[in-house]
């Protein structure tokens, strides 16, 4: 037994009420928010980890692609749509991906995007997508002479190189984040 157990044991009836009565009241103090908040620390940590990966997949996108080889590849996969070897349509490719994206590309499995849509209207364009949930950013390839499909379409927020264009949520949030994504740039190897 525990020497702090046995002198409560020892003690007579109305100390050790008054001890219980302690216990019990350090217990609800601390205890059921800590009860309330350790389930939390899990969603916490998962948000954190998300942030910091997305960071890495933007950095990886933006600083470490080879965005002409990108840009000719989704390119490819939107010619192969156009003869009807591949279906537009989304394809899953680093979670529970599609079959047919292993047949992919290597610069756009390189990326390891979340999941590549080839445009069902037939327009040519192609659109990855890193991420998704916590913040939507990713890449939108067109051909020379795309279209836009009607008044107001924006290709996306920063165009890369001619024919690929970045887009990103945080564009949407905050009107300085085009500096953000600048640096970012400057970076390029």
């Amino acid at each position: 037994m525990l020497p702090l157990a046995r002198k409560v044991m020892k003690m007579k009836g109305d100390k050790r009420k008054i001890l219980k009565r302690i216990v019990i009241a350090v217990v609800l103090a601390f205890g059921i928010p800590l009860a309330i908040f350790l389930p939390k620390l899990h969603d916490f940590a998962f948000i954190f980890g998300g942030v910091r990966y997305a960071k890495r997949m933007q950095v990886h996108m933006l600083c470490e692609t080879d965005h002409q080889a990108l840009l000719e590849a989704c390119r490819e996969l939107s010619r192969r749509a156009a003869r009807g070897e591949l279906k537009p349509g989304k394809y899953r490719i680093s979670i529970d991906p599609n079959p047919e994206a292993s047949r992919f590309p290597k610069p756009i499995l390189d990326l390891a995007p979340s999941y590549l849509y080839i445009d069902e209207n037939d327009t040519g364009r192609v659109m990855l997508e890193m991420l998704g949930g916590l913040g939507h950013f990713g890449v939108e390839a067109y051909f020379e002479d795309y279209k836009k499909p009607h008044v107001g379409f924006e290709y996306g927020d920063r165009e890369l190189i001619p024919g690929l264009w970045y887009y990103d949520d945080g564009y949407h949030d905050n009107p300085e984040y085009d500096k953000k994504i600048e640096a970012l740039l400057q970076k390029r190897k």
